[in-house]
């Protein structure tokens, strides 16, 4: 198989170049090893409130793609091609890195093994049963994962008692004090438990603090503790591209540093800013543009990088914006995105 441009991995930044370069008319083939693509900052309350979002939040690549889309995942790179691991080769003229990271302690969030929509819609159904029945749930890790899952699980299960530790001495780590100091409040407002300093460790069934010696006997406990990036066919031949955190060089413009013709962005990239998903939605597009005016013998500038904010609701009322120059917990703007997740907002913006 040839194609002019292969896009490995089919999240928001894949999805968005795919998208951009397909409809310039550039022969583009996305690979991602699952059959649909997922707006993972609504998978949170898929779990703890299923009606809210009724599972619009996954789309089959198939429907969604306008360009070619191959089920399957990319086992070795070369220069110029990819060993599939249903046994296919592609040869590509470029090829763009957005491979994205996974949660190793937290499927819920990024599934590691649900490859069909289907397999993936019973994963996180089968999550929501475990915490219907569960009188304590346990989540170990205050960023902003860890404090949006407590804070919808609080909402939406309010006799249900929730603990969230984590192992410094505020949330949200990153953020300005204020939005720390706000999350805190609206999360303890919803009844939940905030330890600080704390570093829970399993032990048999039950939890203990390896810090102050607590014992928690959770009935589910989550581990939202960290991502790692998915480099793993790159190791072998392209390890040299690789930073020492595993993410993948990249210079201005998102070329990979010292391999022509490979780019990269997203979760797997060292661009430079925070990795949220309409961050990468940005790199899709400027990518996308950039590639299709290498194309047609155009210059492009370098990327801007973006200034960091971010959206964290804290169950279905509240949340925190940061914004460059303030931080609020303005109910109007919150209803932006508590209003479906920005699920139709992203699946609009990649349908044109």
């Amino acid at each position: 198989m040839k194609t002019q441009v292969l896009v490995i991995g089919g999240g928001f930044a894949g999805v968005a170049v795919a998208q951009k370069l397909a409809k310039q008319g550039i022969d583009t083939v996305l690979v991602d090893r699952k059959d649909y693509f997922e707006v993972t900052y609504a998978v949170l309350r898929d779990v703890a409130d299923p009606k809210q979002n009724n599972g619009n939040a996954r789309q089959y690549y198939q429907q969604l793609l306008t360009g070619r889309f191959i089920h399957s995942g990319v086992q070795q790179l070369s220069h110029n091609s990819a060993m599939l691991e249903n046994g296919d080769s592609i040869h590509f003229e470029k090829v763009v890195i957005a491979s994205g990271s996974s949660y190793p302690s937290l499927p819920l969030a990024k599934s590691s093994n649900a490859i069909s929509i289907d397999a993936r819609n019973q994963e996180l159904h089968q999550y929501h049963q475990q915490l219907q029945t569960a009188k304590q749930v346990l989540i170990i890790g205050g960023g902003v994962v860890g404090v949006e899952l407590a804070g919808e699980i609080a909402y939406a299960m309010p006799t249900t008692n929730v603990t969230l530790a984590h192992n410094g001495h505020a949330l949200l780590d990153g953020f300005r004090s204020k939005a720390q100091a706000k999350a805190l409040a609206q999360l303890q407002r919803l009844g939940v438990e905030v330890k600080f300093n704390a570093r829970y460790q399993q032990q048999g069934e039950h939890y203990v603090d390896s810090n102050s010696g607590d014992v928690l006997r959770p009935d589910v406990a989550f581990a939202a503790t960290g991502v790692r990036p998915n480099n793993q066919f790159l190791q072998q031949q392209f390890a040299h591209t690789l930073n020492p955190q595993g993410l993948v060089k990249v210079d201005k413009q998102l070329s990979v540093i010292g391999q022509d013709n490979f780019y990269a962005l997203g979760d797997i990239a060292d661009v430079g800013e925070a990795k949220l998903g309409y961050l990468a939605l940005e790199q899709g597009n400027y990518l996308g543009k950039r590639i299709s005016n290498q194309l047609k013998g155009k210059r492009s500038k370098g990327y801007s990088r973006h200034p960091f904010m971010a959206l964290v609701p804290t169950g279905q009322e509240t949340g925190v914006a940061q914004l460059p120059f303030i931080t609020t917990t303005w109910r109007t703007l919150l209803n932006m995105k508590q209003k479906d997740l920005f699920i139709s907002k992203t699946f609009n913006e990649l349908s044109h």
